[in-house]
C-alpha cells in the first residue's frame, strides 16, 4: 500500500549529528559512513595523473571549464555505459559535482510541488534533497529485492491516467518554468499538480543492498511505458557485486522519461567530487543552464586528473580488488555477529556492496548512542525513514572502510553498549 511520506527529514537526525560529532574522535571506531576502503584509494595513481594533466595542459587545467563538463571525460563515461550494453552518447552525458548534485539538478528541473515515489528504508539524502524542491514522498510496497511488480503497476495505471490529461494541457517543468522562456521549448510535461517520478537504487540499495532481480525490473520497465511517470535511477554500487556480474539499466528500453545517476566516489575516489547524469541528449541540454547557475561548472582538474587515472590504470583490476576486500569484510563482520550473542540478523545477505542492515530488538537510537559513549559508530534505522520510529529496530553497519580486526573490534563495542541498552 502505498504510504505519504512526512516532510521530515530536513537535516532532523539528532542521532545522526551525534554521530558526526564524534565521527573523527582518535579512538573511534566508525562503522557509520559509506566510505570506500582508505587503503584502496589509488593514491600513486592520483598523484601520477594530476602530475601528468599539469605537465601536458600547464595553465589551462586551471582555467575554468564548460558546464556540461570535459568533454574526453564525458566520452569515457558514455563509452563505459555503452559497454555496460546501454548504448550512450557523449551528448548524453553532463558532468556533476558528486552524484548528490545530480539529484539536485533533477530536483530543480523537475519538481516543485510534485511528486517522488520510493522505498523505505531509503538513502535520505534523497529524500532531503527532492524535498527541498517542495515534492511530496511517498512510499512503494517493497519487499527485500526492492519495490514489488505490482506497487509500480498500480501507480503506473493511475499516472496514466493523469498523463492522457496532461497531454491535453501540457506545462513545463515546474524547476524550470522560469528558463524556458528564455532558452527555448521544453521538450517535458508535468501535469497540473506536479510532475511525478520514481526514485530507485535498483542495484545494492542503500542500506539494505537490496537488488531488484532481472525479471522484476523488465515488468517495471513495462508497467512505466505510456505512463507519463519520470524515472529517475540512480547506480552509485554497479561496479561493486561481489561476482563481478552486472545488472541492466532499469532506465534502459524507458529512455523518454529515464534520468540516470553515476557517481565515481565509491569506486575511484569521494574527493574528487565527480559524478554524471545520463539522459536524452535534449534533457542534458536543458538541464544545462541550471548546471551552469548553480557553479558554473564541475571542478575541471578534478575531471582532467579523473580521466587521465582513467586512461592510465585497468579499472577492471581496481574493481576486482576492492571487490574481493569487501567480500572477505562482509563475511567477517556477519561471523562476527553471529558470535555476538545479540540476536543480530541481516535482513537479507546482500550480493555486494558496502553495508549490512540489521535487525535488533532495542531501540536503535539509543543503541547508536550508547555505542558511542564505547568507541564505535553505526548509524540507526530512523536516518533512513521519513517517520523515523519505523526504523526503530534496525541499524546500518558500513563494513568497507573497516578492516576485518577493527570491524571485530568494533562489534564487540557494539556488543557491549547493546547490553546497557537492554539492562537499563
Amino acid at each position: 500500500m502505498e504510504k505519504t511520506l512526512l516532510p521530515e527529514t530536513r537535516i532532523r537526525r539528532s542521532v545522526v549529528r551525534d554521530i558526526l560529532a564524534f565521527h573523527n574522535r582518535p579512538d573511534m571506531i566508525s562503522m557509520a559512513g559509506g566510505l570506500p576502503d582508505p587503503d584502496s584509494l589509488p593514491v600513486a595513481a592520483i598523484a601520477r595523473a594530476a602530475q601528468y594533466v599539469l605537465a601536458r595542459y600547464g595553465a589551462r587545467a586551471l582555467q575554468y571549464g564548460t558546464a556540461e563538463g570535459y568533454t574526453p571525460l564525458r566520452e569515457y563515461v558514455a563509452a563505459m555505459i555503452s559497454r555496460n550494453g546501454f548504448p550512450t552518447t557523449p551528448e548524453q552525458i553532463l558532468i556533476t559535482s558528486g552524484s548528490q548534485q545530480g539529484m539536485d539538478l533533477v530536483g530543480r528541473y523537475l519538481l516543485s510541488s510534485g511528486h517522488v515515489y520510493t522505498t523505505e528504508p531509503m538513502y535520505n539524502g534523497a529524500v532531503q534533497s527532492f524535498e527541498l524542491q517542495g515534492a511530496t514522498i511517498h512510499s512503494l510496497d517493497s519487499d527485500d529485492r526492492g519495490p514489488t511488480a505490482r506497487s509500480v503497476q498500480k501507480l503506473a495505471q493511475q499516472c496514466h491516467r493523469n498523463h492522457r490529461k496532461e497531454q491535453r494541457n501540457p506545462a513545463f517543468p515546474a524547476g524550470f518554468r522560469s528558463l524556458s522562456g528564455f532558452f527555448g521549448s521544453s521538450s517535458t510535461q508535468t501535469e497540473s499538480n506536479g510532475t511525478r517520478m520514481l526514485y530507485l537504487l535498483p542495484t545494492l540499495g542503500n542500506p539494505t543492498g537490496a537488488m531488484i532481480p532481472e525479471q522484476r525490473r523488465e515488468e517495471i520497465r513495462q508497467a512505466l511505458k505510456g505512463s507519463g511517470l519520470w524515472l529517475l535511477e540512480e547506480d552509485p554500487y554497479g561496479d561493486l557485486i561481489f561476482d563481478g556480474s552486472r545488472m541492466s539499466q532499469l532506465s534502459q528500453g524507458y529512455e523518454s522519461q529515464s534520468l540516470l545517476l553515476g557517481s565515481f566516489s565509491k569506486i575511484v575516489s569521494p574527493s574528487l567530487r565527480i559524478g554524471w547524469i545520463r539522459a536524452r541528449a535534449e534533457l542534458i541540454q536543458e538541464m544545462v543552464p541550471l548546471k551552469q547557475a548553480m557553479d558554473l561548472h564541475t571542478n575541471l582538474f578534478s575531471q582532467m586528473i579523473l580521466h587521465r587515472f582513467l586512461e592510465d590504470v585497468d579499472l577492471e583490476l581496481h574493481l576486482r580488488n576492492l571487490r574481493q576486500i569487501y567480500s572477505h569484510r562482509m563475511e567477517a563482520a556477519l561471523a562476527f555477529l553471529r558470535d555476538a550473542n545479540t540476536g543480530w540478523e541481516p535482513e537479507s545477505i546482500p550480493a555486494g556492496g558496502m553495508f549490512l542492515w540489521i535487525r535488533t530488538d532495542v531501540d536503535s537510537d539509543a543503541l547508536a548512542r550508547a555505542g558511542l559513549a564505547e568507541g564505535v559508530a553505526v548509524v540507526p534505522g530512523s536516518a533512513f525513514f521519513s517517520r523515523p520510529e519505523a526504523g526503530r529496530y534496525h541499524f546500518r553497519i558500513n563494513f568497507s572502510a573497516v578492516p576485518v580486526e577493527e570491524l571485530r573490534a568494533g562489534i564487540e563495542r557494539l556488543s557491549r553498549a547493546y547490553r546497557r541498552v537492554k539492562e537499563s
